[in-house]
């Protein structure tokens, strides 16, 4: 395509004033030369006008497949999209105007690929320019390489250059690395990020705990979602020095215990104390480290149990209350290393169990003896559910100044269920097990469901990497999707024997503590009289029976507490036969 720059000189009166008289001139000028002319300058009584005829090619470069062409100069800013139709419509074959300088009189043409082009468009769309506002180019690896408008933000503009990275040029896995000081960016392809089957809990090392040096407060627990692009993920730890208490929620069979087993051992291992709290049916779970809780620590025979347990706790949160506030501080993390507290973990399995009351069966004056006795049982029960709800709420709110760290777990998480939302909010990390948890089971989890990420679909569906998967609100720390480390109790075991972590003949609260319990709810008379009324009544199965009538403490069961006991001893007796 031929191109000219035509230039006149006029030669202008003597009296010529630019601000009266270029509109005469400009009207002179067309009258005798033709349209287009724009004057460019007046010197020395002669103005010199030029105009360009046509759109011309100036420039070519075939290795990069750019052509540089000349603009008339009437072309204006708000010409670019009316320029850009223009020349692909003149050119074709893939010639788009990447680059639009007016002012300069030129623009730039590339000849692009269909999918170069529309990354250009998606792009531009998602950064709200137009389109030769951005610079895209091809990767060998078959993603894109951009250079970014001067209107670029990353919080306003990252999250739709995704949405053109996975859904737009590329799929699920692909991601776009951004350099926002230089305004480049890089569409890259990828496989999805996953987690492998399973990640060994690590054992070689161990950081003792010490109140003085905060990174001794984080607890590891498995391995973040990898960034796109990785393999490996962050390390995901809670950091109790940003928040004492958890919540940990899940469903049956999605890793709950094995996380709970990490997290009791590592803190073991750093030198805290362990107590445990869970229903009797579940407390299998936690056999292999009995012997490693703390003097009366062990909590899960009986609701009589659980109550005594938590009250133990209570009372070493007061001991622990009074010791600090004897060295003149409020918070223990103040206390000098010389005087220094061990961590107490305190773990409540099963949540719901444990507070779900029992059914009391309506018992009256004329109600046959053993009814009135079921309905005893049940009340006693309940009453002693009710002291460990108590005791609970208590250690959450008034402990976690005193050293006491409590971890609560539930299958199911609601307001009728036991974590009442008063009791939530004292709870400051949040974890929820499972790759597949319904929106019912996060919004009764965290706090803000919607800044916890899902769990990806291509984790989801598979069975090796959604093993221990779960997602976190943690304090201190921005919501993730993570995998729990595992191993099997008997490695915890051997590794805490091989680190000399102390262990206790009296895991279970002692009978005395158990009785004083008891006997805080019945008058001496009122024990008396059962026991009497026991004795009294013929029970011709009582040689055979041995003491299955009888609870841990000696005294005489009573309603569905006795049937079930002797029920588990003719089982046994059957089998032995």
């Amino acid at each position: 395509m031929a191109s000219s720059t035509e230039r006149i000189r006029v030669k202008l009166p003597e009296k010529f004033d630019p601000n009266r008289h270029m509109a005469p001139l400009m009207k002179k000028i067309t009258e005798a030369h033709g349209e287009g002319f724009e004057v460019d300058s007046i010197v020395d009584g002669y103005a010199v006008a030029t105009r360009q005829v046509t759109v011309t090619e100036i420039r070519q470069n075939e290795k990069s497949k750019t052509q540089e062409v000349r603009l008339p100069r009437s072309v204006k800013p708000t010409d670019g999209e009316k320029m850009a139709v223009k020349l692909a419509d003149q050119h074709g074959d893939g010639w788009e105007m990447t680059k639009f300088e007016p002012f300069l009189g030129k623009a730039v043409l590339t000849q692009l690929s269909p999918e170069t082009a529309r990354c250009r468009g998606a792009a531009a769309l998602a950064l709200g320019v137009k389109p030769w506002e951005v610079q895209v180019a091809p990767r060998r690896d078959g993603g894109f390489d951009l250079e970014l408008p001067r209107t670029y933000m990353p919080s306003k503009h990252d999250s739709k250059l995704e949405e053109v990275a996975t859904g737009v040029v590329g799929r699920d896995g692909w991601y776009v690395a951004v350099n926002a000081q230089k305004l480049t960016a890089s569409i890259i392809p990828s496989a999805p990020p996953t987690f492998p089957g399973m990640i060994p809990t690590p054992m070689d090392s161990v950081v003792k705990f010490d109140h003085t040096k905060k990174e001794t407060f984080k607890i590891p627990l498995g391995m973040k979602l990898p960034p796109a692009g990785e393999t490996i993920g962050e390390t995901f730890a809670l950091d109790m020095n940003a928040g004492a208490h958890a919540q940990l929620g899940g469903i049956s069979g999605g890793g709950k215990t094995v996380l709970l087993n990490c997290y009791l051992a590592t803190w073991l291992a750093k030198g805290a104390e362990l107590a445990i709290i869970d229903l009797p049916t579940k407390s299998a779970d936690f056999e292999w480290c009995k012997e490693f809780v703390r003097p009366g620590g062990w909590g899960c025979a009986s609701p009589a149990q659980s109550a005594v347990a938590i009250r133990l706790i209570m009372e070493e949160g007061e001991r622990r209350s009074t010791y600090i506030k004897s060295h003149g501080f409020n918070d223990w993390k103040d206390l000098p290393k010389s005087a220094a507290l061990k961590p107490l973990i305190v773990i409540v399995d099963e949540l719901t169990g444990l507070f779900a009351l029992e059914a009391v069966p309506k018992a009256g004056k004329d109600a046959p003896q053993l009814l009135k006795d079921m309905a005893a049982d049940a009340n006693r029960t309940n009453l002693f559910k009710e002291i460990l709800k108590n005791g609970i709420k208590r250690v959450a709110a008034e402990l976690r100044f005193t050293g006491v760290f409590l971890m609560l777990a539930t299958q199911v998480a609601s307001a009728n269920t036991g974590i009442e939302p008063a009791l939530r909010t004292n709870l400051h990390h949040k974890l929820l097990m499972g790759a597949k948890p319904t929106e019912g089971n996060r919004r009764l989890v965290f706090s803000d469901p919607d800044r916890v990420p899902l769990v990806p679909d291509n984790v989801r569906t598979d069975s090796g990497a959604s093993r221990g998967v779960g997602s976190t609100e943690p304090e201190g720390d921005e919501p993730s999707v993570f995998k729990s480390y595992f191993a099997t109790v008997t490695e915890y075991r051997a590794w805490l024997e091989k680190l000399g972590v102390p262990k206790t003949t009296q895991p279970e609260p002692t009978k005395a503590q158990m009785a004083q319990l008891e006997d805080a709810f019945e008058t001496p008379e009122d024990q008396d009289d059962v026991a009497t009324r026991r004795a009294a009544m013929k029970d011709p199965m009582a040689n055979l029976m041995g003491d299955s009538g009888l609870d841990e403490n000696g005294r005489p069961l009573k309603g569905a507490a006795l049937a079930a006991s002797q029920s588990r001893q003719l089982s046994n007796m059957g089998g032995r036969a």
